[in-house]
């Protein structure tokens, strides 16, 4: 038999559910499918935070008070090309490092002699970090002022224009962090990573529960009133992959073995994502909620008082991130498995991120008591510098790596949904000269010494497994030639123009 690409299971109430590329939706050249009629995928992952500790040299940290010097932490390998070592922020990817690339030493250019607006170079930076190095990361245009705005179009948003009218969803925009949790301050824009123009931001989703709905059920309420309603049926109503399961029973009869284990599969995740989604906490504020029976977990972590070690407390300042950064991961994973969309961001923690990291570090083995942003600052005074810098890139990367394995474990044609897929991880900022002083090295507050890694190969042209000195390279470089394995056919992103050849085949 043959189905189409946009096939999808119809059940009652008008729940539908999308199916994952089956062979029978391939054309065929003889008996074997050919890969090339797979669509192309493109996603951004980012992590609020540098890469290294204010005036701390790449191989020096403190832990539990005591002081070291050891190499392996900082997230660039010592070696280029092929073969390259895993550091401790990469230790995630130690199983899939042919699948992806790190490029590393890029930077934005800036002025060094005048914090003036009009000396801003294009693509540039202007002289006050944070704010300051976030247009010319994300859009590839200039900032000219400490705003945290883009002003341009991101290069999802440029992806998504090239899908346009293709998939039920342009893109999908995510954020695992759901409060600012700073107290006398808010979020300012330091929320936003997707950008259709000039300060054109795309408010992304925080709740796992309304992206699953609107994914999946094809229905979000934009009041209140209607939230609680939904909210009410959805309790009372069966789970949606039940409303379907006559109709999917009739395709699987029609189907191949290979493709009746490919629909089994993806019930099953399906459902593991329903019953995870179910047991979160309600996400706290905001004008998008629908309230969920809080389960076993935890109440959403208020504001922390204040920044540093002394002010962290267990329970202030984060909201399971590490559980809703996975389940976010899951939902990418299966609107690009259903094509449901082509285009995602997942937006781990926001700009200048206040999430205690006091949670997350004692999973990993070495408490840390500060927040996101002062673990750059050296906000707990036992442990700090490199390693304590780096460990969070782990935990960030956990997630990168995590969606990226599962892309990895999809079949899809004669390769894997990474196959045809371009996933871009990227932190806030490098560890170099500080951007506000253009003087003082060893600065969370930089744009040198910036990294991206870059999975999958897209349409074939991207090379992995190695590690590409960018020799001073624009990241708007690094994303230009990502954006063109997955079908952009210009060679600029905002004011910056060119690639990076090195990290093509």
């Amino acid at each position: 038999m043959r189905l189409n690409r946009r096939t999808m299971l119809l059940g009652a109430g008008g729940v539908a559910i999308g199916l994952p590329l089956l062979d029978a939706m391939l054309e065929r050249r003889g008996s074997r499918a050919r890969a090339q009629t797979a669509p192309s995928r493109y996603c951004v992952v980012f992590a609020g935070q540098a890469c290294g500790g204010d005036g701390w040299a790449n191989d020096r940290s403190m832990v539990a008070g005591v002081r070291n010097s050891e190499t392996g932490h900082w997230i660039v390998p010592s070696t280029y090309g092929d073969g390259y070592e895993i550091t401790t922020p990469l230790r995630p990817l130690e199983t899939m490092r042919d699948q992806l690339q790190i490029v590393s030493n890029m930077r934005i250019p800036y002025s060094t002699t005048s914090t003036d607006a009009a000396a801003v170079p294009p693509g540039g930076a202007y002289r006050d970090f944070h704010g300051g190095g976030k247009s010319p990361l994300l859009s590839g245009t200039r900032s000219t002022e400490a705003r945290f705005t883009c002003n341009g179009p991101t290069s999802d948003q440029l992806i998504a224009q090239l899908h346009a009218g293709a998939t039920t969803h342009e893109s999908l925009v995510l954020r695992a962090q759901p409060s600012w949790y700073l107290s006398g301050s808010s979020y300012a824009g330091r929320q936003y990573v997707s950008y259709r123009g000039m300060r054109d931001p795309i408010e992304a989703q925080t709740s796992p529960q309304i992206a699953f709905d609107s994914l999946f059920r094809g229905f979000v309420p934009d009041d209140d009133a209607a939230a609680a309603r939904q909210d009410f049926e959805r309790r009372a109503r069966r789970s949606v992959l039940d409303v379907v399961l006559g109709k999917r029973d009739q395709l699987l009869a029609r189907l191949g073995r290979a493709d009746r284990e490919r629909i089994e599969r993806h019930f099953d995740e399906l459902r593991d994502l329903e019953t995870r989604i179910a047991a979160l906490p309600p996400v706290a504020g905001g004008g998008c909620e629908v309230p969920t029976d809080p389960g076993p977990d935890s109440p959403i972590g208020g504001d922390n008082t204040g920044s540093g070690s002394d002010d962290i407390r267990p329970g202030a300042g984060y909201s399971n991130e590490h559980e809703r950064a996975r389940i976010m991961a899951d939902l990418i994973h299966m609107a690009f498995v259903c094509d449901l969309t082509r285009v995602a961001t997942l937006q781990i923690t926001t700009f200048q991120s206040h999430m205690s990291v006091l949670p997350v570090s004692e999973m990993l083995g070495t408490p840390i008591y500060a927040d996101l942003h002062e673990v750059g600052h050296n906000g707990d005074a036992n442990t700090r510098g490199q390693f304590a810098v780096s460990l969070m890139m782990q935990w960030h990367v956990s997630h990168y790596a995590y969606l990226i394995d599962k892309m990895r474990g999809t079949s899809e044609g004669d390769g894997s949904l990474l196959d045809h897929s371009v996933v871009v991880f990227t932190p806030e900022a490098g560890h170099g000269r500080q951007l506000n002083d253009a003087t003082t090295d060893f600065q969370t507050h930089s744009v040198e010494r910036m990294v991206m890694l870059v999975a999958g190969r897209g349409d074939g042209s991207l090379r992995t497994g190695q590690h590409v000195d960018a020799a001073g390279a624009h990241p708007a470089h690094c994303l230009v030639t990502a954006m063109q394995a997955a079908g952009y056919e210009s060679d600029t992103l905002g004011e910056v123009s060119g690639t990076i050849s090195a990290m093509t085949s």
